[in-house]
């Protein structure tokens, strides 16, 4: 089974505008991912669509599987999330990533260092504004295990574009 993040869109009631939002989801394949997306979004089902996808494989110099038992390991799988805003935008900008470290402490200051890094943020003295950092320990049953293998992925999407779900 493969880790999969998932940059889904669609609309919700009382929303002017196209709502997004990123899930992980493990799968053989994107299609067989298909279902629980569906049962996941919060919003209207009709036009829900793929934007984009990537295959977690290997983060930070660790491959990362699905196993059926928890790992006991110092390091975790963190999804970090930066919002920012630029002079020339009206709309608040967002960049995420992926990481392993030991602690959200530590995954709020690599992405600190590396995304957004040109944006301002009118939150908090001009400092970027982190928005969302959780661990990836256990989705569907299954839990995150990392293990060294000296290779990384950019954060690259393996597929994008617009594919209707719902």
């Amino acid at each position: 089974m493969q880790l999969f993040l998932v940059y889904i869109g669609g609309t919700a009631p009382g929303a002017n505008i196209e709502l997004h939002d990123v899930r992980f989801v493990g799968a053989d394949s994107i299609e067989q991912t298909h279902d629980l997306l569906r049962q996941q979004w919060f919003g209207t089902v009709k036009g829900l669509h793929l934007d984009a996808y990537m295959q977690v494989n290997h983060i930070d110099g660790y491959a990362v599987s699905l196993q059926q038992a928890p790992q006991h390991s110092e390091l975790k799988l963190f999804f970090v999330n930066f919002g920012g805003y630029y002079p020339d935008k009206i709309a608040e900008q967002h960049e995420f990533m992926l990481c392993v470290a030991p602690s959200a402490a530590a995954a709020k200051a690599r992405a600190k260092a590396l995304l957004l890094t040109d944006a301002q943020s009118p939150h908090k003295d001009d400092l970027l504004e982190l928005d969302d950092c959780f661990a990836l320990e256990q989705l569907q049953g299954l839990y995150v295990h990392l293990t060294p293998s000296g290779q990384s992925q950019p954060m690259h999407p393996h597929w994008s574009g617009y594919q209707v779900i719902g």
